[in-house]
């Protein structure tokens, strides 16, 4: 056996503070654990974003650990990283699930203000190996001065590889004219200088994270992005790697939420076969109070059963027309109190806590999945073999259901830049979907497609962990 597969190694993992990527990042460690059994996963990350990553563990050996002590040979550590105080962001804030658009910029700095925290953890366990995620290079920066390699860990190839040709080649066309980006597609679309120059800054980061990366880790696979991964490798001059779908086990409903899922999952079962739509735009995007009027005249429009799932910031602010978010709030939950009212429980169920998406994603009366396309949901759906309807909100997401469609997996609702949709346009795109031949041709794509996923093999997993510990044995040797 090769003397790498023997000796024991240390990987410190340090996601950005958003849910998505945080439970990306543990998959990950799940995954590398099982193929070597010489690997310890050090997971580091804020105390309320180590909150739910103990809760997902499971049956796995955990401990937290304070900075003074060396880390126990177990397989998966958590390690707390207390960010600096801040006005106005307290510790239960850190981390971007609940937290509105204007405290992202604090939470931004504070994380980045961590590095010399960070640096003292790195000095602390003394890991083989950093992986690291895309708005924090400060992190490989203290890996490389320390001697130790470190690789970024992404989640979609076909938007980092637009933003990647737009950052190394601009004003030259993207090779693949089915994925597109303009301002009309972002958030930041009002083309305000404040705005353009966020932006700039934010790709900036994520190119430098890229550029000090010893090589990429992209959690997707061949099957539905290879001339991506092939074009993003070329752009950056260094190998990316994917590592396959990396879906979760089904899991076990938290006891906190079990009756709750208990009773979205009875509603679900009385509905009919490929009958319901399931609406969710995941933890942390929140649509504006307006979008959330057209998408409820959709629903009730298009005549079909439907499961909305809708969060709120845990934090208000005023609006850009003035208006309080806690009043938006109270507006939203009594607009959707009427919509069930109007269209009566048999046909809509609202959830304003959380649901058991995989289980919803692969119930046999779930006829499609109306996502933000944040790859997480991207890569369930396709998993599950449902078809998605694309209404995409932000950033990568625009792209996320360009690449959806291109697969022939799903359909965009009409938007006339982003947030600019009626009502009328949601329930065409339900219609199409769930009764026209356009929607059977979707449903069999995503049907293959999904078989194709939940069939094959964890090759990357092993190719990835042979980098993995070539990057470490080279580093070592040198």
């Amino acid at each position: 056996m090769d003397n790498s597969r023997k000796k024991s190694l240390n990987v410190l993992m340090l996601p950005w503070l958003a849910h998505g990527h945080a439970n990306r990042y543990l998959e990950l460690g799940k995954r590398l654990t099982q193929q070597l059994d010489n690997l310890s996963i050090h997971f580091c990350s804020t105390p309320i974003i180590l909150e739910s990553i103990r809760d997902n563990l499971h049956r796995l050996s955990t401990v937290t650990i304070p900075l003074s002590q060396p880390p126990p040979q177990t397989r998966i550590n958590l390690i707390e990283l207390h960010l600096p105080e801040s006005a106005g962001l307290p510790p239960h804030l850190h981390t971007t699930k609940h937290l509105p658009s204007h405290l992202n910029p604090i939470l931004s700095r504070a994380f980045a203000q961590s590095e010399e925290t960070f640096a003292q953890i790195l000095e602390t366990v003394k890991p083989d190996l950093v992986i690291f995620d895309i708005f924090q290079p400060w992190a490989a920066k203290q890996a490389h001065q320390r001697n130790i390699p470190a690789v970024v860990y992404i989640g979609c190839t076909v938007a980092m590889s637009w933003y990647a040709h737009s950052y190394f080649s601009p004003g030259k066309e993207f090779p693949f004219s089915e994925i597109s980006q303009t301002k009309d597609n972002r958030s930041e679309k009002k083309g305000s200088a404040g705005d353009e120059q966020n932006y700039r800054r934010i790709i900036e980061t994520v190119i430098l994270s890229l550029k000090l990366a010893d090589f990429v880790i992209t959690r997707s696979f061949r099957e539905i992005e290879s001339k991506y991964i092939d074009y993003f490798s070329t752009l950056l001059g260094k190998e990316v790697v994917p590592t396959g779908p990396l879906i979760p086990d089904i899991g076990s409903v938290s006891p906190g939420d079990y009756q709750e899922a208990e009773e979205v999952m009875h509603w679900l079962n009385q509905r009919q076969m490929r009958s319901v739509v399931f609406v969710s735009f995941g933890s942390e995007c929140f649509m504006p109070y307006k979008e959330m009027e057209q998408l409820a005249h959709g629903l009730e429009l298009s005549g079909a059963c439907f499961i909305w799932v809708a969060r709120f910031p845990k934090i208000k602010q005023k609006s850009e027309e003035g208006d309080c978010e806690e009043t938006n709030e109270i507006s939203a939950k009594a607009l959707l109190h009427g919509l069930v009212e109007r269209v009566g429980r048999e046909r809509g169920l609202v959830v304003t806590s959380w649901a058991p998406q995989r289980k919803i994603l692969v119930h046999p009366n779930l006829g499609t999945f109306l996502t933000h396309c944040g790859w997480s949901s991207v890569i369930e759906g396709m998993h599950a073999g449902i078809p998605l309807l694309a209404l995409p909100m932000d950033w990568d997401q625009p792209m996320n259901a360009q690449l959806i469609v291109n697969l022939g997996v799903g359909v965009q609702i009409s938007q006339r830049g982003l947030g600019n949709f009626t009502g009328k346009d949601v329930a065409a795109s339900i219609k199409q979907i769930l009764s026209s031949e356009i929607g059977d041709n979707v449903r069999k794509n995503a049907q293959d497609l999904g078989e194709l996923i939940r069939t094959r093999k964890d090759d990357e997993i092993r190719i990835l962990s042979d980098k993995i510990l070539g990057l470490v044995s080279n580093v070592q040797a040198a």
